[in-house]
C-alpha cells in the first residue's frame, strides 16, 4: 500500500506532496489544477513493460498512440514532452512513494535525442532493484514495485471486451450474485445478467433481465450501468492492487453514490485493493465521506488540489477536516 506521494517537475507540479494516502483516495480541485496527472505519476511509477508506457498518451486524455501501442511521432510533441514542467526537458520529472512495509520507491522520466521516452525505477530500502523501461525497450526484469495496476478512463470501454470481464468475473461462486447486488443500486428492477451470444449476432453481449419481456444488452442500459459493471468486474478479476480511475462520477445519479460507495468500500476491503480516483464533482465528496464514517477505520483521503501563488499544492482532509468543511458549506471539490 502506498502511504504518500512525492511529484517534482511534472507537468504542472514543481514539487507536490500528497500525505496521508489511504486506501481510498479520492482527488478534487479545479479545473487544470493537476487531477489527471496525479493518475499519470502513478501509472508511470507503477508500470513495468514498454506496452503499458506506449498507452499512456490514450488512457486519460484524447492524443493516441498507434495500432501497436507505440507513441507516433506527434504524440512526442502533443503528450511526452508536457509531461514535464514548462515543456523544459532539462527539468527530470521524479516520482516517488513511500509504502507499507517496504522500501520507498522512484522513478525519473527522460527523453533522448531520438524522441525517446525512458524511465528509470529504483527501490531504496534492504535491496536496491534497478529497472528500466524505454518506449521501444524494456531493460533489466521487473518494476522493484511488484505492483499490479489498473488504470480506468472516463470513457467507456469494449463492450465485448466487457462481456468476457463479467463472464470471468461472474464465475467463481457467489460472484455472479455478489455483482447482481452491486449493479442493482443503478437498476433496482435487473432481476438476473446473462453473458450469452443471441442468433444474428457475431460476438457474445451481457444482457440485462428486468420486469420488461426481453432482456436488453447492458449497452443500452445507460452510462452507469455499464460503468458500474465494468468497475466491479475488473476490481474481482484483475487481481490488482492499485486501480487509477478518472472521474468517478461519469454517467452516475447523484443520489445512488453512497451506495456505490459502500460498494468500493466492501470490494476494495476484501480485495486488498488501494484505489485513487478524480472528481468535480461535490455530491461524490459527501457520497465518499458519509459511507466512511460508517465504518471502524474511516480509511479515505480527500486529497484537494490548489493554487497557491505560482505553485499547486495538495491539501488532504481527513475525517474530521472534511466534516467541519461539509457542514460549514465550504469548498471541497
Amino acid at each position: 500500500m502506498i502511504q504518500s506521494l512525492t511529484i517534482e517537475n511534472f507537468r504542472g507540479f514543481e514539487r507536490l506532496n500528497v500525505k496521508p494516502v489511504k486506501r481510498i483516495n479520492l482527488i478534487a480541485g479545479e479545473n487544470n489544477t493537476g487531477k489527471t496527472a496525479i493518475l499519470e505519476a502513478l501509472y508511470l511509477l507503477l508500470l513495468n513493460d514498454s506496452n503499458q508506457l506506449g498507452a499512456l498518451p490514450s488512457t486519460f486524455r484524447s492524443a493516441s498512440p498507434s495500432g501497436h501501442g507505440m507513441p507516433t511521432p506527434d504524440d512526442f510533441k502533443n503528450f511526452w514532452e508536457f509531461l514535464f514542467r514548462d515543456n523544459e526537458l532539462d527539468l527530470v520529472p521524479i516520482i516517488g512513494a513511500e509504502r507499507a512495509r517496504e522500501s520507498a520507491l522512484f522513478c525519473r522520466i527522460e527523453i533522448g535525442k531520438q524522441q525517446n521516452v525512458s524511465l528509470s525505477h529504483q527501490a531504496q530500502g534492504p535491496q536496491i532493484s534497478p529497472f528500466s523501461v524505454r518506449v521501444n525497450a524494456c531493460v533489466g526484469g521487473h518494476n522493484p514495485a511488484q505492483c499490479k495496476f489498473l488504470a480506468l478512463s472516463s470513457r467507456l470501454s469494449d463492450p465485448a471486451r466487457d462481456a468476457e470481464l463479467y463472464n470471468q468475473a461472474s464465475l467463481p461462486g457467489g460472484n455472479e450474485e455478489k455483482l447482481l447486488g452491486l449493479i442493482k443500486v443503478i437498476e433496482p428492477r435487473l432481476e438476473k445478467l446473462r453473458y450469452a451470444k443471441i442468433p444474428g449476432t457475431t460476438q457474445p453481449m451481457v444482457y440485462a433481465y428486468t420486469s420488461r419481456k426481453n432482456p436488453i444488452p447492458v449497452t443500452q442500459a445507460g452510462q452507469g450501468f455499464s460503468k458500474l459493471l465494468t468497475l466491479f468486474s475488473e476490481m474481482l478479476v484483475s487481481k490488482a492492487q492499485v486501480i487509477l480511475i478518472d472521474e468517478l462520477e461519469n454517467g452516475l445519479y447523484y443520489a445512488i453514490l453512497p451506495e456505490i460507495w459502500r460498494g468500493i468500500a466492501a470490494v476494495a476491503e476484501a480485495e486488498n485493493i488501494q484505489i485513487f480516483a478524480t472528481t468535480h464533482s461535490r455530491e461524490c465528496i459527501v457520497a465518499a465521506h458519509e459511507c466512511f464514517k460508517e465504518t471502524p477505520d474511516y480509511n479515505f483521503a480527500l486529497h484537494r488540489l490548489q493554487r497557491v501563488k505560482d505553485r499547486i499544492e495538495a491539501v488532504s482532509l481527513d475525517k474530521g477536516m472534511l466534516e467541519v468543511a461539509i457542514k460549514s458549506g465550504l469548498e471541497v471539490r
